[in-house]
């Protein structure tokens, strides 16, 4: 949701609102930004949009109301420096493996969230963006134009998840962590695994005490991180360990949206995930007429 169909919902407008406040309270006790007069930028004023979600549980349930402020990237002037803006995130064949690694040796699991991810990362040069709508700078009261001065990396700039993986990266390898030749999101010191997926970490380890030792170690280098507890639910999907020798993996939640969004949410069930005959060809057959977006489906689907 954006900023005028969030706030257009009246039944859940004090949750938007009050999120957003939140979100911009979090920004500068950060201190990701300074406020300055537009006339000191020196390149362009990066316009800024809000964007809303309801956050789920893999069952579907909303668990929290979510705003995020963002630099619209797609207006950014790119240089030299933004071309290498690569982040990567880990294979779920690794975090498969993890898992099953945990059972054969009898290791526990947790995740680990970051909050602000983005925004605890430092720009190499500085970006102006526009105030938040909805907010206004107490020092502009006299009419003075004013802007934001990025001094962190925030949601939407190009170089953002590439900032935050280093960023991330120096701190694991200095508190001796090793990364994976087959997996670049893959990290391991003794008694400790983990999978870094953006801003979420998979962990699996050996005693609490090897637990603690690392939420400290990262804690000591100004990482902001909550502990989930065990590893019940990790990017939308629901863990649940069976006895000792096995997890069941499911996405209810995720799958009754396909459903919904593909209005088939009465469907019968079937046994094959696909048709047994193969589809025709049919050239003259009646085009596409449905309400969904064809693509939309197909992304929700991969």
């Amino acid at each position: 949701l954006n900023w005028d169909q969030a706030m257009s919902i009246q039944e859940e407008k004090e949750q938007w609102m009050a999120s957003a406040k939140n979100k911009i309270d979090e920004l500068e006790s950060n201190g990701t930004w300074k406020v300055v007069l537009a006339s000191e930028a020196t390149s362009k004023i990066i316009p800024t949009m809000w964007v809303f979600r309801r956050k789920r549980t893999p069952d579907g349930e909303i668990k929290k109301f979510k705003g995020r402020f963002t630099v619209r990237g797609d207006l950014q002037e790119k240089t030299a420096d933004d071309e290498d803006s690569y982040a990567p995130v880990a294979q779920w064949s690794s975090i498969r493996i993890m898992l099953v690694m945990s059972l054969i040796i009898g290791w526990s699991t947790c995740s680990i969230d970051f909050t602000n991810a983005f925004v605890q990362a430092y720009l190499k040069k500085p970006i102006w963006i526009h105030l938040p709508r909805g907010f206004t700078s107490s020092e502009n009261n006299d009419g003075t134009k004013t802007c934001l001065r990025l001094i962190k990396s925030l949601y939407g700039v190009s170089i953002a998840p590439k900032a935050w993986y280093e960023h991330v990266c120096k701190a694991l390898f200095s508190i001796g962590f090793v990364r994976s030749s087959f997996d670049n999101c893959v990290f391991y010191r003794p008694g400790l695994m983990l999978a870094q997926w953006v801003d979420d970490f998979c962990c699996v380890y050996q005693t609490q005490s090897h637990m603690d030792k690392f939420v400290s170690d990262l804690r000591e280098h100004g990482l902001n991180l909550t502990v989930e507890g065990t590893l019940a639910e990790f990017l939308g999907i629901k863990l649940e360990r069976q006895g000792n020798n096995s997890f069941k993996l499911t996405q209810r939640g995720l799958i009754e949206k396909v459903l919904k969004a593909a209005e088939m949410s009465d469907c019968n069930p079937n046994s094959t995930p696909a048709s047994s005959t193969p589809l025709s060809l049919d050239p003259d057959g009646a085009p596409f007429n449905e309400k969904w977006k064809y693509s939309s489906i197909v992304g929700m689907l991969i």
